[in-house]
């Protein structure tokens, strides 16, 4: 069991990193750089428009948002 679990964290501080070199990327284009920063400002912001206080709803909306990123990154090549 130890060993999935480090599975997925492994695999999603390689998401993590991917997306970070897909916004600091200048090929990348800018409403790829748009619509990353703002669903990560949305993720990090106290303002919701599914509050944290409405149980299990509340932080699903911003674990949904931060997957599809990650996920969404993952589409774009980044140069070496």
């Amino acid at each position: 069991m130890a060993g999935e679990e480090m599975h997925v964290v492994s695999r999603l501080i390689q998401m993590i990193k991917h997306a970070i070199a897909v916004f600091r990327a200048k090929e990348t284009p800018v409403y790829v750089k748009v619509i990353l920063g703002g669903g990560l400002l949305y993720v990090l912001s106290p303002w919701d428009i599914i509050p944290e206080w409405i149980p299990v709803v509340g932080v699903l909306d911003d674990l949904a948002l931060a997957a599809f990123l990650l996920s969404w990154a993952g589409r774009f090549r980044v140069p070496e």
